[in-house]
């Protein structure tokens, strides 16, 4: 299973979110994946769209039979047919036959992403001799397609649809509206950190300055929650209501309906890290492209990251996608965008030419600087500084 073994059925939510399908489609589909585990026998086979939970479904039926110790054999369509392309020479004959028995005789087969795969004749060849084998000697196996049923060859409808044998359940679409538990904000924050909570006179002892910093911030938030456009750049000291802020904007982008993902920027890139050194091209690639892409994307505390060659690529990487694409994007940071190349700043030369460039672009990035008493303090002394990891929140 790799990668697929955090996938399991403790893992699935069975709530009303309809985010990605539609609750009771899905829900079908999950008990009848819990009774495939159990009886073992005929054919199952789920529909739906990408995003539904097919994989996720599949994947826990096959974790569920690796702890009961059956013998299972999951993969995904696409893959399977590039190693039998791959192994398909007269030099390497019994490799060929080695992959394709695999397939063909597995005690139990799951067969993940039926569709999804380059179509040519000699594909669709090798997957009805599988499928043919498999419908004639009864073995147990699970399919998910992203093809809706009736669109599939009259082959594999009359195989994956035989009403004595096979079990064909589909998984509606959701709504797509978003919800905060995929935001990757915490929700405690995101109900305690909102646009009306916010205090723009700030703490005990806040100058008439200060509380100015604070009410243009706190507009310039609102402004942008409700009208994403461009960049904005939070910055300030510590405890100011920067990232209170950044997770009223997010609250605001869910309750539009819209794409958003909060992410504080070291644990960001340890996650990419992960990503790039464990699990490889694909689950890197994927994860990056999650954050690149988005439609809305808050970096918390940018600048506190550790200062490396990778991550420095990483982040130009990300910038230049966005200010090109001009995709909505907010930063909050203790250093102010004029200080990161200036000579006196401990930050100096920390990034290239390249990001503080686009930061510095006036067209896209609206900076804005809060100063006040940190909100913690509740106007008492400072207490020294930790020499631990940063939370997030400020």
């Amino acid at each position: 299973m790799g990668p697929l073994e955090r996938l399991t059925f403790d893992t699935v939510e069975l709530g009303t979110r309809d985010t990605f399908s539609e609750p009771s489609s899905f829900r079908e589909a999950y008990h009848a994946a819990q009774r495939f585990v159990t009886d073992l026998q005929g054919w199952l086979v789920i529909c739906g769209p990408s995003g539904t939970g097919k994989t996720h479904l599949a994947a826990a039926v096959g974790n569920a039979l690796v702890e009961a110790d059956q013998p299972v054999r999951f993969v995904s369509v696409p893959d399977l047919l590039d190693h039998l392309r791959s192994a398909f020479d007269p030099a390497v004959g019994a490799q060929y036959d080695e992959i394709f028995l695999q397939a063909i005789e597995a005690p139990i087969l799951i067969l993940d992403d039926l569709g999804a795969q380059s179509s040519t004749a000699w594909a669709d060849e090798k997957l009805d001799q599988i499928l043919t084998h498999r419908f004639n000697r009864r073995l147990p196996t699970l399919v998910t397609t992203g093809t809706r049923f009736d669109e599939l060859g009259d082959r594999l409808r009359t195989r994956l649809g035989d009403p004595y044998f096979s079990k064909v359940v589909n998984i509606k679409a959701g709504s797509g509206m978003p919800d905060i538990r995929d935001s990757g904000l915490q929700t405690r924050l995101s109900e305690a950190m909102t646009f009306d909570s916010f205090a723009p006179k700030g703490a005990a002892g806040s100058t008439a300055a200060q509380k100015r910093s604070l009410s243009e911030a706190h507009a310039a938030a609102k402004v942008f929650g409700e009208h994403p456009s461009g960049w904005l750049y939070l910055a300030g000291p510590t405890g100011v209501g920067k990232t209170h802020l950044a997770a009223a904007i997010v609250g605001e982008s869910i309750a539009q309906g819209r794409e958003v993902l909060f992410r504080f920027v070291p644990d960001l890139l340890d996650d990419l890290r992960r990503s790039y050194g464990s699990g490889g091209g694909n689950s890197f690639d994927n994860a990056f492209r999650q954050v690149r892409d988005v439609e809305i994307l808050v970096l918390d505390d940018f600048g506190a990251e550790a200062s490396t060659a990778w991550a420095e690529e990483k982040l130009y990487q990300l910038i230049v996608h966005r200010h090109d694409s001009m995709m909505p994007t907010v930063f909050t940071s203790r250093t102010a965008i004029e200080m990161m190349s200036g000579t006196d700043s401990r930050s100096a030369s920390r990034y290239s030419d390249a990001i503080i460039s686009r930061l510095s672009d006036a067209n896209v990035v609206a900076e804005r600087y809060l100063t006040a008493p940190d909100f913690r303090h509740r106007g008492a002394a400072p207490r020294p500084r930790s020499t631990g990891r940063k939370s997030p929140r400020k």
